[in-house]
This record gives C-alpha cells, sequence and structure tokens, in this order.
C-alpha cells in the first residue's frame, strides 16, 4: 500500500512538473523582417521587426527589443522561425525582459526584392515626357528606402518626401507626401511625377532600371540605379 502511494506521489508530482514547465515554456511561429531599424531601448539600437502567427501580413511589424538565442540574423531575407518563450526565474531586473527567446527551428528563409528598392535612382521617363530635366538642365532624382518603406523625389522645382505600403513580394504603393511650396516657370515634370504616383500598384527592376507600373502592368514610369 505505501508502495502504491509513493508511486502515486511520483507520478502527481511529474504532472505538476510538467504542467509548471509547460505553462512557463511556449513555442510561437514568428516572422522577422528583412532590414533592421533605429529604436530606442535602454539606449538608441537597431530593433527586429517581427509578427506572429501562421501567416505573413503586409505592413503590420511590431519592433522587437531583445535577442532570439541561436538566431544567426542575416539582412535582406525574410525570416519564418520557431521559437520558444520561456519566463525568465525571479529576481529580474528592472529593465530586462521576463521573458527569454529561443530558436527551436528556422522554418524559411526568403530573399526580400523589396531591398533591392532601397538606392538613388535618376528618372528616365515620366509618364509620356521622356529624360525629365531640371530648369538648371540636371536630371531628377528619386531616392527610396526599402527598409524605412519612404521617399524622397527631387522633381527640378519642389522636392516631395512620403511614405511606402508594400502589398506583397512586387506591389507598392505611394502615399501622397509632403511636398515644398515653390512656384517655378516650367512644372510639367513634377505635376506628371505627383500624378503618375497616385496610379502605381507594382514594381520591377530588369537590368539595374526599376519600372513603376500601373494596374494594367504599363509602365508609368522608369529610374536608373545611380550607385
Amino acid at each position: 500500500m505505501k508502495l502504491l502511494l509513493t508511486l502515486l506521489s511520483v507520478l502527481l508530482m511529474a504532472q505538476s512538473c510538467e504542467k509548471q514547465e509547460s505553462e512557463e515554456n511556449t513555442t510561437e511561429i514568428w516572422w522577422v523582417n528583412s532590414a533592421k531599424i533605429d529604436c530606442v531601448g535602454v539606449g538608441p539600437m537597431s530593433c527586429m521587426q517581427i509578427q506572429k502567427g501562421e501567416s505573413l501580413k503586409d505592413g503590420e511589424w511590431t519592433l522587437f527589443y531583445d535577442q532570439i538565442s541561436g538566431f544567426d540574423y542575416e539582412p535582406g531575407y525574410i525570416y519564418q522561425l520557431e521559437v520558444q518563450v520561456t519566463q525568465k526565474e525571479e529576481p529580474i531586473p528592472a529593465d530586462a525582459s521576463a521573458l527569454s527567446y529561443r530558436l527551436v527551428k528556422e522554418l524559411s528563409k526568403t530573399s526580400d526584392p523589396r531591398l533591392a528598392l532601397t538606392n538613388i535612382w535618376k528618372l528616365l521617363h515620366v509618364g509620356a515626357i521622356k529624360d525629365p530635366k531640371s530648369a538648371k538642365g540636371e536630371a531628377l532624382t528619386f531616392e527610396i528606402n526599402g527598409a524605412q518603406s519612404s521617399y524622397f523625389v527631387e522633381t527640378g522645382c519642389n522636392s516631395i518626401r512620403g511614405a511606402i505600403a508594400f502589398e506583397g513580394a512586387k506591389g507598392i504603393r505611394f502615399g501622397q507626401g509632403a511636398s515644398t511650396m515653390m512656384a517655378c516657370p516650367n512644372m510639367e515634370a513634377e505635376n506628371e511625377v505627383k500624378k503618375v504616383l497616385e496610379l502605381v500598384r507594382t514594381f520591377e527592376i530588369e537590368n539595374n532600371v526599376l519600372y513603376l507600373r500601373d494596374e494594367k502592368g504599363d509602365a508609368l514610369m522608369s529610374l536608373r540605379a545611380v550607385d
């Protein structure tokens, strides 16, 4: 009888330990974006951008201020990971996370084509205007930062700065942006740039030339990489 009670006690203790361990350790599916961005934790730092869940959703990244043990991050790729999240034992420093993170398995690693947009581009054509120039005869430039999802355009008269929204691997939309308000004798190219940006839906890079296309696939603007 005593032996039976002892066995039951050991079994209950084992089940209790397994339950406690299960509560303290969970496994989650994470996505990690292709570029880190500047952030502020205890001080200025670079943070990974993550999502949690089985499917990846465009634009729904959150900043991750910690580290994933065993994960060798390489910029330029979107990762899908299986991550173990563990409750740390007390005491925990006031400025530290109560959780620790460990890589269980790297499920996928995919090159992110959107980072190829990050460059300064010379405008080759916009709408019906070929090789547009500023009043001083200089080429018009278009700066894109894929990691920061932003753009900056020098139109030859004013400059335009705005945000970019990505949709899948090739989908792109340019926000209206903020523009300086100078009046110039010839603003044809600037007005065409503003009109075209509202219609862009996809992008494609071929032989160092960026094509911004409408929903039908027609090239509304072409640009050559400066660098």
